[in-house]
């Protein structure tokens, strides 16, 4: 588990690093990363979670190109409307298909987050503002999927909550210092 969990992070570190790498070619090492990692089909947490959820090879399998190729505006680029799904400003004939971020005032990232068809599809990464991960959650169609993790300042786990089906499974919640201190997670049938 705490295996696949920090391979999970790496990988994330992976995705959210700067590089000098043609964009196709560090998204084409980015999804054979995540195929090296990602091998089971559901995820498990102790016998207890199991989540039916595609994981995010298959997810990001849905975009016809690499996601890098897609256009990355700023949030207040994006407007969500009525239907539920985001459009980009004067753009209404078609729902946005690409990255959305936002920056802290210095410049640096604070939230990246993918969207296939105008709706969240893929990784959603926030952080804080020295640059440490703060969340990191993924979605399937603008469902939350899997687990999402949270982390305190200091870069130690703060939370996990599962999710299934579009369904809230339960959480494990961590003190600054790494101490597991409540753990609610609903056993599946």
């Amino acid at each position: 588990m705490r295996s696949i969990i920090l391979s999970f992070v790496w990988i994330t570190f992976y995705l959210g690093g700067c590089s000098d790498q043609d964009p196709e070619s560090d998204t084409q090492n980015t999804e054979t990363a995540f195929i090296e990692v990602e091998k089971s089909e559901d995820l498990v947490i102790d016998d207890r979670f199991s989540s039916k959820d595609r994981d995010v090879v298959k997810i990001f399998a849905d975009f016809e190109k690499p996601i890098a190729t897609f256009p990355t505006i700023e949030q207040r680029e994006a407007v969500t409307q009525k239907n539920g799904r985001l459009y980009r400003k004067d753009l209404w004939d078609e729902p946005f298909t690409g990255t959305v971020i936002e920056n802290f005032s210095d410049g640096s990232l604070s939230l990246k987050t993918s969207y296939y068809r105008g709706l969240p599809h893929g990784q959603q990464v926030r952080n804080f503002s020295d640059g440490q991960r703060a969340l990191e959650a993924n979605f399937d169609q603008g469902v939350l999927v899997g687990v999402k993790s949270r982390w305190w300042p200091n870069g130690v786990i703060r939370e996990e909550a599962y999710w299934s089906e579009g369904k809230y499974i339960g959480r494990r919640l961590w003190d600054r210092t790494g101490r597991l201190i409540k753990e609610e997670i609903t056993p599946q049938s």
